[in-house]
């Protein structure tokens, strides 16, 4: 198979997907949708509905979605760091606060994922990572716990340029290469939303 990415529609992403997330896995399954914001945000606001009536879930679990900005923010007010990480931001204390975040993500993202019942999940709005440059911008922690059968997709809003995908690319000053480790474009699992 080439190593690139393959074009769809959102509405062939979701059929795509909806295959893949039944399938049964045993190994790493990282997929990756992605296409520029205006594109990408009527996909994930779909695929976000689609999650919340349960449109993914099947007999081998059930999917989540999460909304990186959202849902961190909940997890911290949850896990009773919000007033630290609050206090570090007004302190100007950024590395530590960057260890703060770091931590919480990957705390947010494992508990989801090792839920008994789980299957996958859906990781969308991940720009605080690359805002707060947390844990090196580790989004490759999808990696790490798509493992046994489980699956992530990552929702990125960027661009594909001689076979590397970057992030944010409308902002020369924001734009950052995404990990090569979480594009398994010879698997058939990257996926670009046409315009149509």
């Amino acid at each position: 198979m080439p190593r690139v990415a393959k074009t769809v529609t959102p509405e062939e992403a979701l059929q795509a997907l909806a295959r893949l997330f039944m399938a049964d896995a045993q190994d790493r399954h990282v997929y990756c949708v992605f296409a520029p914001y205006p594109r990408l945000r009527p996909f994930q606001q779909r695929l976000q509905d689609e999650v919340t009536r349960g449109g993914f879930n099947n007999t081998n679990g059930k999917v989540e979605y999460i909304s990186l900005t959202r849902d961190l923010y909940t997890h911290l007010r949850d896990t009773g760091q919000y007033d630290k990480a609050a206090k570090l931001a007004d302190k100007r204390r950024d590395e530590q606060l960057k260890s703060t975040l770091s931590d919480a993500f990957r705390d947010l993202v494992t508990k989801r994922i090792e839920t008994p019942g789980t299957l996958g999940l859906f990781l969308s709005d991940f720009e605080l990572l690359y805002a707060y440059d947390l844990g090196g911008h580790n989004i490759s922690l999808a990696r790490q716990v798509a493992i046994n059968g489980k699956r992530i997709c990552v929702l990125v809003p960027g661009t594909m340029r001689d076979g590397r995908l970057w992030i944010f690319d409308e902002d020369p000053q924001s734009r950052r290469e995404f990990p090569e480790s979480l594009l398994f474009l010879g698997s058939g699992w990257v996926f670009e939303l046409s315009e149509r």
